[in-house]
């Protein structure tokens, strides 16, 4: 019997497997931060308990450290593309990685094994060290396969008009790594015949890595062929979400009378989250608009004093359930941006915008007087963004399930923020928000939260 699951053909092109290779450097490069912080500290002369505690419990701290550069995404270099993705990965995966085992180290120390020794400053350098080398390796690794020339391969499958709206995309902001290797047109009548065409011509001579979907809306036959054609084949497929398969993105399933049954409504709403939410939006931002007040001065004087214009910025937004509030912000346009047009969306740049503005813009800094915001209960740290009602309405109209955004606080930010930009196309952003609503939890939002540092400290993802 023929098994079901192929190898790639034998013309294909070798796939690179940096990640292999890097997990098993990231195993010296611990056992080395590990024991070069004590030579370091005490030289020749380690006091021999501390050597002992390192040694006995070295293979399970190894493991643990592995595991969190894995669960970090440092050896993934399939989605991961992009050397800050590694340098914030790289800073979580040292914490989550050294920390824990220094706590149990004294936990050791405390109840069970006297001789369980360890130093601070070892273990501050030891985490410092971790971090410095997954930055560092991980930013050397992308850049030798950007110059030995290996790309991610991407085909685009479907509608030929939709292929080109995502084509556009992928080629304006797309990471230097990623190809786009073609468009395969997939047209929803084409049935099985499609489907293997598309495997014939792109999948079966191994030109490609990953297939990218612009539509599910295709017949069974059609989309069955082509998930298992290249599940057989080792090749990813992704699909880009409408807002109706966005609304079901980790949707809650449960059973009912043997009926599988799919929960739209949003997490807070059958959850106790959103006392743990509004807990959590306090704890931050109360901490985190003393902190940032003098940023926000500072930035308001260079505004008054570049443009003559009031530095700070109100304007009315859409909250939840659509009540009406007022939201405030660090002027970033042109006094009178709309004086002539009325409402009109932001786009790539625009023309309104100040140089002072664009560069605020690229930092986040705009938005840092919503924190006062967030403290009056009319948004959250995390969350769909607000919208003003002039566009909101139309929104709706277009589309009808945006009113669904509307059922939590809106956010600082948010998926649609880390993921897109000022410009991006309001039914791209819907389908984040859709998402989020059923992904809400604490770990979603703290992830979310620091993507955002990210941002605001890299530029990266703004206009």
């Amino acid at each position: 019997m023929e098994s079901l699951f192929k190898p790639v053909p034998a013309g294909a092109p070798p796939r690179l497997r940096p990640g292999v290779l890097l997990a098993t450097l990231d195993l010296l490069a611990s056992f080395t931060a590990m024991l070069a912080p004590m030579a370091l500290r005490y030289g020749v002369a380690v006091p021999p308990e501390h050597l002992y505690t390192a040694l006995s419990w070295m293979p399970l701290f190894l493991a643990w450290r592995l595991a969190m550069a894995h669960a970090f995404g440092l050896h993934d270099f399939r989605r991961r593309l992009a050397p800050s993705d590694h340098v914030f990965g790289g800073f979580g995966a040292a914490l989550a990685g050294a920390l824990p085992g220094y706590l149990f180290l004294a936990l050791m120390q405390l109840y069970y094994d006297p001789m369980s020794q360890f130093s601070r400053a070892v273990a501050v350098t030891d985490t410092v060290l971790l971090a410095l080398w997954y930055a560092a390796s991980r930013t050397a690794a992308l850049a030798v396969l950007q110059r030995m020339g290996w790309r991610l391969r991407i085909l685009l499958a479907g509608p030929e008009d939709e292929c080109a709206l995502l084509a556009d995309e992928i080629r304006r902001h797309a990471p230097g790594l990623v190809e786009l290797a073609g468009i395969a047109p997939l047209d929803p009548d084409s049935g099985r015949d499609g489907a293997d065409a598309l495997l014939r011509e792109w999948v079966d001579p191994g030109r490609i890595d990953r297939v990218i979907l612009s539509t599910a809306a295709l017949p069974n036959a059609c989309l069955g062929a082509v998930v298992v054609g290249c599940d057989r084949r080792g090749v990813e497929v992704c699909v880009n979400p409408d807002v109706r398969l966005a609304l079901l993105a980790g949707a809650d399933v449960f059973s009912l009378a043997g009926l599988p049954l799919v929960r739209l409504s949003p997490n807070t709403a059958r959850s106790g989250y959103g006392l743990v939410k509004r807990a959590m939006d306090l704890a931050v931002a109360v901490p985190a608009l003393v902190l940032s007040s003098l940023i926000i001065l500072v930035a308001a004087a260079v505004i008054r004093i570049t443009g003559g214009a009031p530095a700070f910025y109100a304007q009315e937004r859409m909250g939840l359930f659509g009540k009406r509030f007022r939201l405030y912000k660090l002027r970033t346009m042109v006094v009178g941006a709309e004086d002539e047009t009325g409402p009109v969306l932001a786009t790539e740049d625009d023309p309104r915008v100040t140089p002072v503005g664009r560069r605020l813009r690229r930092m986040r800094i705009d938005e840092l007087p919503q924190l006062w915001n967030v403290i009056r209960g009319e948004m959250s740290l995390v969350g769909p963004r607000p919208e003003r009602a002039e566009f909101a309405e139309t929104f709706v109209h277009e589309e009808p399930l945006y009113l669904h955004r509307l059922l939590v606080r809106p956010g600082l930010t948010g998926l649609a923020q880390i993921h897109g930009r000022y410009d991006t196309e309001y039914r791209q952003k819907l389908r984040y928000d859709l998402i989020y609503l059923n992904v809400m939890s604490a770990r979603t939002d703290l992830r979310i939260l620091a993507a955002t540092a990210r941002i605001v400290i890299t530029g990266r993802g703004a206009v």
